[in-house]
């Protein structure tokens, strides 16, 4: 009987400790989110999944500390792949530089149309100009025949007065009597024309001031009216998806106003996420100039931003190049500088990357526009402040943006987007988004 026991009793003890569950938890410090792992003991192994990550451990390698050691490298994958991380705020950069291509593709494609129908205008105009100035010309010539006839006659009449003097000679006391007094008047008078002609200018010359700072004044306020047209007011709906695949939702509200030429443009967006702790700021100011046919030869994009996703705080500036080809779309050449900050950051993280893109502007009706835009970016260098050392990368990121708007009316306008972020790094999984929006002037 008490050997029946002590067989019973091996067995339970065998089967609790091939049964045998351990737990181990993980708050993550850029979502404050509490992870628990739990690693089931059956027949002397247990399958964990951690962070998107699966992998079978031995009860041994449990009591080695391989399962721990695993634990700590899949977070440090994540931490890289998170919200908090440098590579989330790349790739809103990269997202935000997209859509500053293709907007300023489009406003390209206007104001190159702008100036088109400018240039017929001119070209009209001054071909009415050479018609007036063609018979401006044909009454100069008649003029000039009657002053000719006139210089004749005055000629004559020269003749006829020298004539009359040398017949008609006084004597010479009274000439000189005559002279002396004739000086003497003339003097007094030129002192009283002195004075009348300083009155005058001073006049003339206060009057002439009085009336340039009208015309400044008048010209002022008509180009204060006529600098800018109107706020052009944007709001869209967003999702993103993280790297596990789930969608966030964001909400972004934006305005931009240009000069009444279109070739200086000022923009500002905000967008706010729905978990409440994420957002970001940027601002932009894009500049176009012309050639001498008023066509776009170059066009220069500056913008700075600011986010920050679960505490940790990103700021960033960047510098853009463009090259309009037509009817074949815009290609350009950036710079871009961001800095990363934050408690949930153990460096301040410096990096500097450079990006190519291309852009278009395609009409398809009357109403509906297509705008594509491709942009490579390249972050080649990362500086961490705290350790002082610096990380070089050859990871590349493809970034595609497709967006179309729909003129309902003339001032109202549907947008309709796609993008999608893919990097030559294999943990970074393919990231989509999904926009939906509407632009109207203020």
């Amino acid at each position: 009987m008490k050997r029946l026991i002590i067989i019973l009793l091996f067995l339970f003890v065998t089967q609790l400790s091939y049964s045998q569950t351990f737990t181990q938890t993980f708050v993550d410090r850029c979502t404050n989110e509490v992870s628990i792992v739990n690693a089931t003991f059956i027949n002397g192994s247990a399958t964990v999944a951690f962070y998107n990550k699966i992998r079978t451990f031995t009860y041994q390698q449990y009591i080695n500390g391989e399962l721990q050691s695993w634990l700590n490298e899949t977070y440090l994958w994540w931490s890289n792949l998170s919200p908090c991380s440098q590579q989330t705020s790349q790739q809103q950069q990269a997202q935000q530089a997209a859509d500053a291509a293709a907007a300023a593709a489009a406003a390209a494609a206007e104001a190159e149309a702008a100036a088109n129908a400018a240039s017929g205008a001119t070209n009209n105009t001054s071909g009415s100009t050479n018609n007036s100035s063609d018979t401006t010309n044909n009454s100069s010539s008649n003029e000039g025949e009657s002053s000719g006839s006139s210089g004749e006659s005055s000629g004559s009449s020269g003749e006829s007065s020298e004539g009359g003097s040398e017949e008609g000679g006084g004597s010479e006391e009274g000439s000189e009597e005559s002279g002396e007094s004739s000086e003497e008047s003339n003097e007094e008078a030129g002192e009283d024309d002195s004075n009348e002609e300083d009155t005058n200018e001073d006049e003339e010359t206060t009057s002439d001031e009085e009336k340039k700072e009208d015309e400044e004044d008048t010209n002022k306020k008509k180009k204060k009216k006529k600098k800018l047209n109107p706020i052009q007011l944007n709001a869209d709906a967003l999702g993103l998806q993280n790297p596990f695949g789930n969608y966030d939702t964001a909400i972004s509200f934006g305005a931009s106003q240009s000069s009444i030429y279109g070739d200086v443009s000022y923009s500002a967006n905000a967008m706010f996420y729905s978990n409440l702790n994420q957002a970001s700021l940027s601002l932009g100011r894009t500049k176009m100039y012309l050639n001498d046919k008023y066509k776009v030869s170059w066009i220069e994009s500056v913008g700075i931003g600011y986010s920050n996703n679960y505490g940790a705080q990103s700021v960033s500036a960047s510098f853009m190049r463009l090259k309009p080809m037509g009817k074949k779309g815009t290609i350009g050449v950036g710079l871009n500088y961001s800095t990363n900050f934050g408690k949930l950051i153990e460096n301040t993280l410096i990096s500097f990357g450079y990006n190519f893109l291309y852009a278009n502007s395609i009409k398809v009706t009357d109403r509906l526009m297509y705008s594509p835009a491709f942009i490579l970016a390249h972050t080649p260098i990362t500086y961490a402040t705290k350790v002082d050392s610096s990380l070089a990368t050859n990871d590349v990121m493809f970034i595609l943006s497709n967006s179309f708007t729909y003129r309902i009316t003339k001032t109202f306008t549907i947008n309709f987007g796609y993008t999608a972020i893919k990097s030559t790094n294999t943990d970074i999984p393919l990231i989509n988004s999904f926009m939906i929006g509407s632009k109207l002037p203020f």
